[in-house]
C-alpha cells in the first residue's frame, strides 16, 4: 500500500532523497512545494514515479495550497532548518504524519510551539530525521549495548567525533548563523545513536567551542563550531562526548567523521568502535570483531533504511512508539547540551524535557 505523500524541497539534497522515496514504492509524492516554482519544475524534469508521468504541474508554494489539492497522509520537509518548525506546525494542522529532516527546531521556542500543535494531534506520528543510527554498524553497537551477551549493564564510556567541515554557501546557512547549531546539528549524528541505545541520561555538563576559520565560514557564533559534554546516567554512568566541525581535516575518514569513534565499558565487556571497524572485549581478549557497513555514500542507503522504519511504524506499527521517542529526545537532549553551557552549569534533563513537552 503506497501511502500518499506531500515532498516540501526541491533543492540537490532534497531530490536525490525524493528519487529514493520513489524507487522503494513505499510512499507516492501526489505535490511538491518548494518556494521557487520555476526551479523546483526544473529540477524535477528527470524524476517520474512511472514512465508517462510528468510531476512538474503538482508544485506548489505552500503546503497548505498542495493539501487542497491532494488527499495527502504524510508530509516529507526537505528544506533549510530555519523554515522547518514552521513548516512543520502546518503540517500537523493539515492532519498529515510528517517526517522532516534534522533539526526540527533551532530554539526552545520553536520546539515548544511544535509539541503545542503535535500534542492535540496526538495520533499522528512526527519523526525528526536521523540517518546515522541505521547502518548495519550502529545496529551492531547497539546490540551490544543493550544485551548482556555484549557489554551488560554501562560502567561508562566516550564518543569522539573529529571532522572538518567545509559550510560556506551564499547566502549563510543556519549552522553557522544560529546559535547552538553544533549540537542540534552535528553532535546529534552521534548522539542519537547514544539516545536509541540507552534513553536519555537524568543529567548532562556541557562547554561550547566558539571557533572563528574564515575558510570554512564559522564566524564565532556561539555553539557552532564544536563542543563537549558529561552525560550522567542512573546510578552516577558516565558518558564523555567531545566533536568539532572545524578541525584539521578528516584524518579517521567520512564515515568515522560522523559516526564517531567510540569506547563502551560494561560489567560484562568492552566495545571499541571506529566508523565500521567494532570489537567486543572480554576476559582479556577480543570476542567479535567485525567490519560492518558503515554511512554510505551520500548517506542514501541510511536514508533508504529510515524511511522503511517510517513506513513500517505507520502501516503495521513496528517500533512507532519507540521510533519517535527516540527522534525527539535527541533533540531534547541537544538542547539540554546547549543549556547547560549557556548557564555554565549541570543541567537535569528530565526538568528540561518536562519544561519542553507540557
Amino acid at each position: 500500500m503506497k501511502i500518499p505523500s506531500i515532498w516540501v524541497g526541491c533543492g540537490k539534497f532534497s531530490l536525490q532523497r525524493l528519487e529514493l522515496l520513489i524507487s522503494d514504492n513505499q510512499f507516492a509524492p501526489v505535490a511538491f512545494v518548494d518556494i521557487n516554482i520555476e526551479k523546483a519544475r526544473s529540477g524535477l524534469k528527470s524524476i517520474k514515479r512511472n514512465a508517462s508521468e510528468d510531476l512538474r504541474d503538482r508544485v506548489y508554494t505552500t503546503i497548505t495550497e498542495a493539501k487542497k489539492k491532494h488527499d495527502a497522509k504524510v508530509c516529507f520537509i526537505f528544506v533549510s532548518s530555519s523554515v522547518h518548525a514552521k513548516l512543520i506546525i502546518e503540517s500537523l494542522k493539515l492532519g498529515m504524519h510528517t517526517f522532516c529532516v534534522k533539526v526540527i527546531a533551532c530554539n526552545q521556542k520553536e520546539f515548544k510551539s511544535i509539541m503545542n500543535v503535535y500534542n492535540s494531534n496526538p495520533k499522528l506520528m512526527l519523526l525528526q530525521g536521523f540517518n546515522n543510527q541505521w547502518n548495519e554498524a550502529a545496529s551492531k553497537m547497539r546490540e551490544w549495548m543493550q544485551s548482556d551477551k555484549g557489554i551488560g549493564k554501562m560502567l561508562g564510556g566516550e564518543c569522539i567525533c573529529w571532522g572538518r567541515q567545509n559550510v560556506k554557501t551564499n547566502p549563510p546557512t543556519t549552522d553557522v548563523t544560529t546559535e547552538g547549531m553544533f549540537f542540534y546539528g552535528l553532535a546529534c549524528h552521534q548522539l542519537s545513536q547514544l539516545v536509541v541505545a540507552k534513553g536519555l541520561p537524568d543529567y548532562v555538563t556541557a562547554y561550547v567551542h566558539n571557533r572563528v576559520d574564515s575558510s570554512l565560514d564559522y564566524r564565532g557564533v556561539w555553539g557552532t563550531a564544536g563542543g563537549q559534554c558529561l552525560f550522567e546516567y542512573a546510578g552516577g554512568v558516565p558518558f564523555s562526548y567531545t566533536g568539532t566541525r572545524a578541525a584539521h581535516g578528516n584524518p579517521f575518514g567520512f564515515a568515522s567523521r560522523w559516526s564517531g569513534q567510540w569506547v563502551i565499558h560494561g560489567e560484562n565487556g568492552d566495545i571499541r568502535r571506529e566508523g565500521g571497524r567494532l570489537t567486543l572485549y572480554r576476559n582479556g581478549a577480543s570476542v567479535e570483531d567485525y567490519y560492518l557497513k558503515d554511512l554510505d555514500a551520500n548517506l542514501i542507503e541510511d536514508e533508504r533504511i529510515q524511511f522503511n522504519a517510517f513506513y513500517d511504524a505507520l502501516t503495521i506499527g513496528k517500533d512507532r512508539k519507540s521510533l519517535q521517542q527516540s527522534s525527539l529526545d535527541t533533540w531534547i537532549l541537544m538542547e539540554a547540551c546547549n543549556e547547560s553551557a549557556r548557564k555554565n552549569k549541570k543541567i537535569s534533563v528530565k526538568e528540561i524535557k518536562k519544561s519542553l513537552i507540557k
